[in-house]
């Protein structure tokens, strides 16, 4: 039997064998070829997330460079309007052209003045020549003019009068002026003669214009906005100043009209100060205290009135409290607790010296009762209505309280201005009922006295 022989069942395990390590290499493959797959999209899902955020970066970066170069853009153009704000402000452009229209003017008149003097000749003279003689006068009128110029800027400078610098350069710009249109009429009319004359005149003249608001430029360093505001508050401060004057001078007239004494007051203090040295208040209140020593609005009858109707008031007041349904109920309180032995009041013994058996004991009776009885609270000669409940006993009158009511009756000189209101004022307060008491009290001391 050979060696390398098999069964069928070795040959059978071999087979399933191989097939197994073939289906595990082809499974290997089938995994690589898969995760390559995967790796392959996820770079590329990558690639396209990178590609993604660079885009997203670069329209970003776009988008601040744009507003850099907006941003840019604006500053130059409020750069250029500044610029333009700062040159109308300044005046530039009005300068540029006072200086061109100064060259354009030497350029004119200057060959006009030359063209003159430079032909003159002697009179009776056959071959006149070119007066060369006569050759600097031209600039030196010119610059006659310029003279007076610089002068008043130094003049300026050092705070000098300008005028008489104007008037220099006026009069000798006149002079070069007067010239030209002499010789500018004498050879193309009255046009070019007058014309001439200008270039000789409005050069000095638009330099001093120049220099005149330079000055005013540099005083006042407001911009166009304070200036603008500035002048509306002015205006406005003249319309109050006007009004103002109309409501005083219709305030003098009334004053005038109905104070006629005190009008003529105001008026010689208000001369009699330096100007604006007094109000018109103050003046007013001057017055008024020269000629009444009061207050204002206030004059000594009107005063006189006012003390009449407190008077009145405080008359009203004291009897404020004495209505003629208290007058009937007193009366018939001192009927039930009369002290002469009454169907329900207690008796009294007369007092000595007074008189028997009487119904009100007198004067001295009733100044000598119990204050806790009926006679601490008579009414004009009347007893005590003893309208407190037994169980609350009325407070006991005060010999000091009495006291300082008799001084105030003694004081007002007239019983009846004695109110209650009164009685709790002078002795500092306390319940209406003994004030009513204590009033009563001595109403009733002071009418037994006169009788």
């Amino acid at each position: 039997m050979s060696a390398d022989y098999r069964s069928w069942e070795e040959r059978e395990a071999t087979a399933k064998k191989t097939r197994a390590e073939a289906d595990r290499i082809a499974a290997e493959a089938e995994a690589a070829r898969a995760a390559g797959a995967q790796a392959a999209e996820a770079g590329a899902a990558r690639t396209a997330t990178d590609l993604l955020a660079e885009q997203v970066k670069q329209a970003g970066l776009k988008k601040r460079l744009d507003a850099v170069a907006e941003a840019a853009r604006d500053e130059k153009a409020e750069l250029k309007a500044r610029r333009r704000e700062a040159s109308a402000d300044n005046g530039t452009a009005f300068k540029r052209i006072v200086n061109v229209a100064v060259v354009l003017g030497l350029l004119a008149a200057l060959p006009a003045q030359l063209s003159y003097f430079l032909t003159l000749h002697k009179e009776g003279e056959k071959n006149p020549g070119t007066a060369w003689l006569l050759g600097p006068i031209p600039f030196f009128l010119e610059l006659l003019a310029w003279v007076g110029v610089l002068g008043t800027r130094w003049a300026h400078r050092k705070g000098l009068p300008r005028w008489p610098f104007w008037i220099l350069t006026a009069s000798l710009a006149s002079v070069a002026g007067y010239i030209n249109l002499a010789h500018g009429t004498d050879e193309y009319g009255i046009v070019a003669g007058v014309a001439l004359a200008a270039t000789s005149v409005i050069g000095p003249v638009l330099a001093e214009v120049r220099d005149f608001l330079e000055g005013r430029a540099a005083a006042d360093t407001r911009s166009l906005e304070q200036r603008a505001a500035a002048k509306a508050a002015a205006k406005k401060q003249a319309r109050e100043r006007r009004a103002l004057a109309k409501v005083h001078e219709a305030e003098d007239k009334r004053r005038k009209e109905l104070f006629k004494q005190e009008f003529a007051e105001y008026e010689r203090i208000i001369v009699a100060h330096p100007t604006g040295a007094i109000s018109r208040e103050a003046a007013w209140q001057q017055a008024w205290d020269n000629i009444h020593l009061l207050p204002l609005a206030t004059t000594a009858d009107t005063l006189a009135g006012r003390e009449e109707a407190r008077a009145a008031i405080n008359a009203v007041l004291s009897n404020a409290d004495r209505t003629p349904e208290s007058e009937a109920v007193d009366r018939l309180l001192a009927e039930i607790f009369r002290p002469d032995g009454g169907d329900s009041g207690p008796s009294q013994k007369p007092t000595e010296g007074g008189p028997k058996g009487g119904a009100g004991g007198g004067s001295q009776a009733r100044r000598t009762a119990d204050p806790k009885g009926p006679g601490a609270l008579g009414r004009k000669g009347k007893q005590a209505s003893g309208r407190t409940s037994g169980k609350t006993p009325m407070k006991p009158l005060e010999s000091a309280h009495l006291d300082a009511v008799r001084k105030l009756a003694d004081a007002l000189g007239d019983i009846d201005r004695l109110s209650a209101r009164k009685v709790r004022e002078v002795i500092g307060g306390g319940s209406n009922e003994y004030a009513v008491r204590l009033r009563d009290a001595v109403r009733a001391e002071t009418q037994g006295d006169n009788q």
